[in-house]
């Protein structure tokens, strides 16, 4: 991969890369527009280009816990799952999957 021969954000800067249990490394970036820019499929080949053929990006995912949330939502509706992303000011298609932490017959409805 040659630095000059890409356009990169000017500020692009791995703050962090660590050396994980299962033998993984995990880089972390210094701004959102340079996960942006490492997100593009381009980007990530070029960079796999470089570091070998035995190498595999995977995208990190967090859970998120939200209280009180109505047993109305239905987690397998796309368009539901949508909603709650723009309400919650999230870009589209930020989450990946959601659920109720317990069934909803367990769920106290009062």
């Amino acid at each position: 991969m040659n630095r000059n021969s890409l356009k990169h954000p000017n500020d692009l800067l791995f703050v962090l890369v660590r050396r994980l249990p299962h033998r993984g490394i995990l880089y972390e970036l210094n701004s959102k527009e340079s996960a942006e820019w490492f997100k593009t499929p381009t980007n990530r080949s070029n960079f796999l280009e470089y570091y070998g053929t035995n190498v595999i990006i995977k995208d990190r995912s967090f859970n998120v816990l939200i209280k009180n949330f109505p047993i109305s939502f239905i987690p397998e509706n796309q368009a539901a799952v949508a909603d709650v992303e723009k309400k919650a000011g999230f870009n589209s298609c930020t989450i990946s999957k959601a659920r109720y932490i317990k069934p909803i017959t367990r769920c106290n409805h009062n």
